[in-house]
């Protein structure tokens, strides 16, 4: 766990929904918010599970401190060891780090990893895994538009042999945006409701090779992201503030792994639900 100053981290701020008065619910809203940012790259593992190198994508777009605590954390990952025909193997992943900053009692602020995703490298061009076909976006609730509401939608999305959806739910619902909780829940609400009723539309393309391509369904995480144009985007390597949403999970899908939320994914990408990369190291966070 790292420790900085908490001015480095005063542009994630989070945007208000209009309200007549700030009430006793909006302001523990707001103390429940976190800062947040989603660093990516790729890690290779060794037979034994050790990890031997690791890059993250864009450094020079990664503050010095974040460098430095990946830098010191992920060469200490263990991971269960692979195995390629019964026999370990050596491995290359993609990583994804969700890392999240707290304010401490000094005013300063604590920086740690608080979850993390290792999966194979996506290809649109792949045959071994499960593939988008068509995935139109849904459309903006007008109510959450006009309230200004935003925030991302974590889809598990169950996908059957004809690469139709089979069933699905919303896994978690984050907001970039507070107010009373009345009004929180309400934008959730709708921004679940437009996500589902998009992705019962959706089409993939299902593996052709490997061990995927036998089973009779494939299961995938999907973020959906609603941002308001006029609102300046967060960028990779910059600290986002948003209040996390609780999360669900369908009897049909599988127990997430210790140190893994979907919140670590980021949007515009299908992620498989389950990984060969099995993360031994408890996180700090």
């Amino acid at each position: 766990m790292f420790r900085i100053v908490a001015a480095a981290l005063l542009a994630a701020s989070l945007l208000a929904l209009p309200t007549r008065a700030e009430s006793q619910t909006a302001r523990q809203a707001r103390q429940e918010v976190e800062a947040s940012m989603v660093v990516t790259g790729v890690i290779d593992i060794d037979a034994k599970g050790e990890v031997t190198a690791h890059v993250v994508d864009q450094p020079d777009k990664l503050p010095d401190y974040v460098l430095e605590l990946v830098d010191r954390a992920v060469p200490a990952f263990r991971f269960e060891p692979l195995l390629v025909d019964g026999s370990p193997a050596s491995g290359q992943a993609k990583m994804s780090l969700r890392l999240v900053a707290t304010q401490a009692g000094d005013g300063s602020m604590n920086v740690a990893i608080r979850s993390a995703h290792f999966g194979e490298t996506y290809s649109e061009s792949g045959t071994t895994s499960v593939r988008s076909q068509d995935m139109q976006p849904p459309h903006y609730p007008a109510s959450v538009l006009h309230m200004g509401g935003t925030g991302t939608v974590y889809m598990l999305i169950k996908v059957g042999r004809d690469g139709r959806v089979q069933d699905l739910a919303a896994e978690q619902v984050n907001l970039t945006t507070i107010g009373p909780a009345r009004a929180m829940a309400s934008v959730r609400r709708a921004l679940e409701r437009a996500s589902i009723e998009a992705a019962r539309r959706w089409r993939f393309t299902p593996p052709t090779d490997g061990e995927e391509a036998a089973k009779d369904h494939w299961v995938v995480r999907i973020p959906v992201e609603y941002h308001i144009g006029k609102e300046r985007k967060v960028g990779y390597g910059e600290w986002s503030a948003y209040h996390p949403g609780p999360r669900t999970q369908p009897g049909w899908a599988q127990p997430t792994p210790p140190g893994f939320s979907p919140d670590v994914l980021l949007a515009g990408g299908v992620t498989p639900e389950t990984s060969r990369f099995k993360l031994l190291t408890p996180l700090d966070g």
